[in-house]
């Protein structure tokens, strides 16, 4: 499995900076997005909840590259409920108007979730199905590794195949839906992930975002639940 990781990580990195003279200027760039939440209650009951979220892209056509860091708290009466954190690279290569190659790499760790740590590598192809100024849909189907040491002291690595498709939807001149759904499956365990994202500018900096994430796995240790669903309201400062 660990030979995964290598092949991932050197198709990621290193063909970029041997391409980047095919680049376009006019395409190329950096930019991204900033986000934070924070909830807290008082009282009778007292909660606290706090997430955040870095999304840094960089375009030197035909490469896209994409870095995500998220990370979720929250505590109830002062005993923590949720502590997980994610970091995900992601090089995009477009080869045609519509089909694409892709790599990614991808650390998290969710003890409440039932693992210490999980490492994911996957690379393959995405399609472009429909682009438009409204809809904009993509299917992508990977193949990969997956290493997770799980709180009840098992590590499994194995192979997974993933499929996975988003649609965004640009509802108005202020407002946009995503919605992102895959499923990465491995002879131990298959995991399925949504998320659904409404997205408000207020101004053409600022914007108010709405968030249901829903993550299952089919392998779990005994006495912690398949599925964790995180609904969220936070910030965004785009750059």
């Amino acid at each position: 499995m660990r030979q995964f990781r290598r092949i991932s990580f050197i198709l990621c990195l290193i063909p970029a900076p041997l391409l980047a003279k095919e680049a376009n200027p006019a395409d190329d760039g950096w930019g991204g997005s900033a986000e934070l939440g924070l909830i807290t209650t008082r009282g009778n009951t007292e909660t606290s909840s706090s997430n955040a979220r870095l999304t840094i892209n960089y375009k030197t056509a035909p490469w896209t590259h994409q870095l995500n860091m998220e990370l979720l708290r929250a505590e109830d009466s002062g005993v923590k409920t949720a502590d997980r954190s994610e970091a995900r690279y992601r090089a995009k290569y477009q080869f045609s108007a519509r089909g694409y190659y892709f790599g990614s790499l991808r650390y998290e760790d969710d003890p409440f979730a039932g693992y210490d740590q999980r490492t994911t590598e996957v690379i393959g192809y995405g399609r472009n199905l429909s682009e438009g100024k409204i809809f904009n849909m993509d299917l992508e189907l990977g193949v990969g590794g997956r290493q997770t040491e799980f709180t009840d002291n098992r590590d499994v690595d194995e192979t997974i195949y993933r499929i996975a498709t988003s649609l965004k939807w640009q509802i108005s001149e202020t407002s946009s839906l995503i919605e992102e759904l895959s499923v990465e499956s491995g002879d131990e365990n298959t995991v399925t992930e949504s998320t659904t994202e409404l997205k408000v500018k207020i101004n053409s900096s600022l914007a108010m975002k709405a968030t249901l994430k829903i993550k299952d796995n089919s392998d779990v240790p005994v006495g912690t639940k398949n599925t964790d669903t995180t609904t969220s309201v936070t910030l965004v400062y785009d750059f």
